[in-house]
């Protein structure tokens, strides 16, 4: 599956030299998921929508900047289908985050920026 993660321009060099990681904002980690029912629990945060992680980026990156620009990054991951945990059901809520139990099962494999509007 395709996946999209907002960062900072200070994740953004993270994430390319070591990937992304666990971090210590768990809002999901106790809720249940929205298909399954079973537990999400700690992970890696990300989005089956742009729109989503753009805004993201925009509360995190607000002093990203390219070339005096500033501008929204994120990362466009792969992501293992079957580790997927949903905090909403993409299909009903057009606003979804998914949560990925382990860093092995999201790979970063491209930078977006977009200038900021």
């Amino acid at each position: 599956a395709v996946a999209y993660h907002g960062t900072s321009q200070a994740g953004c060099g993270g994430i390319l030299s070591e990937g992304l990681r666990v971090g210590p904002a768990q809002r999901y980690r106790n809720s249940k998921d929205a298909r399954s029912g079973e537990q999400i629990g700690a992970g890696v945060y990300c989005t089956p929508s742009l729109k989503v992680a753009l805004e993201y980026a925009g509360d995190r990156g607000s002093s990203a900047k390219i070339a005096g620009r500033s501008v929204h990054i994120v990362m466009q991951c792969r992501v293992k289908p079957s580790a997927i945990k949903r905090c909403q059901d993409e299909a009903e809520h057009c606003g979804a985050y998914w949560v990925v139990n382990n860093p092995a099962d999201i790979r970063p494999y491209g930078v977006l920026v977009r200038p900021r509007e």
